[in-house]
């Protein structure tokens, strides 16, 4: 298959992947995995494809070939942060979404995480300055942020929503 060819079907498979359809993506993927398994970007996706599965082990296979081929790829890194945190690696998640932060400050999603990695870790003063910079980014950020805190065991719980956003602003 030409590269032309190769890229055509990587660009089909996202097409399927972003319309919902993610076992014809993954199918597309597996056939270019046979002849251009070193390509990056189709490993991000095998990783992401296969972490939506829940197929842990497997995508983080596939994320960490993909970051062999591109260190430091903030979209790839940010894929490694999910996996690395579904497998209980709060250290390792933490490093990969400290990259994504060197590279892209405001990146909200991984400031969001990188909250809930340190919730983990029982940092709540921390996790709060986190939460803190992505509601003031992104105030939408709001019921993701309160139902962090919420759920682990080492959040806080406020009463009233007001209290929350002045607590996170205060912490930003």
């Amino acid at each position: 298959m030409n590269p032309a060819s190769v890229e055509a079907t990587l660009a089909l498979a996202i097409q399927h992947y972003n319309g919902g359809r993610r076992e014809a993506a993954e199918a597309l993927c597996h056939g270019l995995l046979q002849q251009h398994g070193t390509q990056p970007a189709l490993l991000q996706l095998l990783a992401v494809l296969c972490h939506e599965r829940g197929a842990l082990a497997e995508a983080r296979g596939f994320v960490d070939a993909s970051l062999a081929a591109r260190p430091g790829h903030g979209p790839t890194l940010m894929v490694a942060a999910l996996i690395r945190q579904d497998q209980h690696e709060p250290a390792a998640a933490q490093a990969a979404l400290e990259q994504v932060l060197q590279q892209q400050p405001g990146h909200v999603p991984a400031l969001v995480n990188l909250g809930i990695v340190l919730l983990e870790q029982g940092r709540l003063d921390a996790a709060m300055q986190r939460f803190g910079q992505a509601h003031r980014q992104r105030p939408e950020a709001f019921a993701r942020i309160a139902g962090a805190l919420c759920a682990e065991s080492t959040g806080a719980l406020w009463v009233h929503a007001a209290d929350l956003r002045a607590a996170l602003g205060a912490a930003a």
